[in-house]
């Protein structure tokens, strides 16, 4: 089933209810899903919805009516299975949608799981593991059987002889291949019971604590409390390893077109190991995890946006989280101050070499700094570099930079430009996958070297005087 519609995503948020997997009819006007116990439906084109309480989607249909083709739609209904025409439907049927860009975002749906258990894992039908007199019985019969198998090769074995040594066979040919088949079968029995059976991850009673403070680029520290039941449905469980925090921001998209919709991005991740404590004198298995989530300070930010935090104890898709906190809109950060500010050579030597994110590291924070080099924000990078495109382009030509990037053969990479020489001219190649394809070809080397710095050199391409040489990397399907 394909995800549910835009629509349908931001009226379940606004009516704080977890939505299924969506449905949509054959021209895709009209879109369905359910949404907690009830059926949203939504007109596309009116932007309007219908909410059928206690029902469930399960089709759309193509009913004709009067020679015309309309959708239909089949619910689930506590009095039965309901058809609904819904191109029939008047407006008095429909209710405008809420337009978030008029009422706002809506509010996170919060979420304060008191227990977490892992998906099951897949059925075995492995023996439960059985206490020392049951090994000590199993090992018994293991050597008797082991005996009476050996007895009968033997028996085979002393019949080789001939004369009377034949009627060991009629000892041998039974006891040998029962008893032998026997004793594998043990064998194997004895094996499974030495490999433990399969745990479940499982936690109860958590509680979340964290810090009050959210502020972009600063680490916010969560601690999670929690026990460990001693089985889950008859198999033993065990704490998760790790629990794995993301700050997601919630934001509007609103395209030209007006379909807007409404995106999560994740701006911060972070993780926690466990350290389990066992109260003296208890049989309690208490686990313990700390630690801190940081969102980046290149964060976009946007005139509305809702921040909260997700707690999992797993990364693997389809596993809820159990805790979803809404957090305070981060204030605005304060701008780093430049306290080494890099001359005009180091600047096109920086640019020229590849360099350009270690000397912004180094203009912010001298020679001890702590900031973190992938943390400054894009204008920060900018007002660290004074020079423009062509001052940097002309440097290159004048201390002839390019001699030894010029190739003369094609050549096949994975997502990396290059310049090539073919006759008089001069071309800039990309290349992808095996792929190759010229983005840029003229007789002026200087034109061809300025288009490949401003496509493959950091930074280069927001120097001022970049945009008149940029080109379009292409796309490969």
């Amino acid at each position: 089933m394909p995800r549910p519609h835009s629509y349908l995503d931001v009226l379940a948020r606004v009516l704080a209810l977890p939505i299924s997997e969506g449905l949509a009819s054959s021209d895709e006007r009209f879109h369905a899903a359910s949404a907690g116990a009830d059926a949203l439906i939504v007109d596309v084109e009116k932007r309007s919805y219908h909410r059928v309480p206690d029902a469930r989607p399960l089709s759309f249909e193509d009913a004709t009516q009067d020679g015309v083709t309309q959708a239909a739609l089949q619910l689930e209904h506590r009095d039965g299975i309901r058809t609904i025409a819904l191109a029939a439907q008047d407006d008095s049927f429909w209710t405008p949608l809420p337009d978030p860009r008029v009422i706002g975002l809506p509010r996170i749906v919060q979420r304060h799981d008191m227990a977490w258990t892992s998906p099951a894992p897949p059925p075995s039908d492995a023996p439960s593991r059985t206490s020392i007199t049951d090994w000590l019985g199993s090992l018994v019969a293991l050597a008797v059987l082991a005996f009476f198998a050996a007895f009968g090769f033997n028996a085979l074995r002393w019949s080789l002889n001939g004369g009377w040594n034949l009627l060991w066979l009629l000892v041998g040919l039974p006891v040998f291949p029962i008893f032998g088949v026997l004793t594998l079968v043990a064998v194997y029995t004895l094996v499974r019971r030495a490999v433990p059976p399969p745990r479940r991850g499982a936690l109860e009673a958590i509680h979340v604590s964290r810090d009050e403070s959210f502020r972009l680029g600063e680490p916010m520290a969560f601690r999670v409390d929690a026990m460990v039941p001693a089985s889950v449905d008859g198999q033993p469980a065990q704490a998760p390893p790790q629990i794995f925090a993301r700050l997601v921001v919630q934001t509007l998209n609103d395209p030209e077109d007006g379909d807007w919709s409404l995106q999560d991005q994740f701006w911060g991740w972070g993780d926690a190991d466990c350290t389990p404590s066992t109260p003296s004198g208890t049989d309690e298995r208490r686990v313990h995890y700390a630690g801190s989530a940081t969102a980046t300070r290149r964060t976009p930010r946007e005139a509305q946006e809702r921040w909260y935090l997700e707690l999992s104890a797993s990364r693997e898709m389809g596993v809820e989280p159990f805790h979803i906190a809404s957090l305070a809109t981060p204030p605005l950060i304060v701008p780093y101050q430049i306290v080494q500010p890099p001359d005009r050579r180091t600047q096109l030597e920086a640019l020229l070499l590849n360099t350009a994110s270690d000397l912004i590291h180094k203009a912010y924070n001298g020679e001890d700094g702590t900031a973190l080099r992938d943390d400054f924000t894009p204008e920060e990078c900018q007002a660290v570099f004074t020079i423009d495109a062509d001052t940097l382009v002309d440097h290159a030509m004048a201390t002839r930079w390019y001699e030894g990037k010029i190739r003369t053969e094609r050549i096949s990479s994975d997502g990396s430009y290059y310049l090539l020489k073919e006759g008089p001219g001069y071309q800039l190649i990309y290349t992808e996958r095996h792929e190759t394809v010229t983005v840029y070809e003229s007789l002026d080397l200087r034109s061809v070297v300025g288009r490949y710095l401003v496509a493959d050199h950091l930074f280069v391409d927001q120097l001022p005087g970049a945009e008149t040489m940029k080109v379009l990397q292409p796309r490969f399907y």
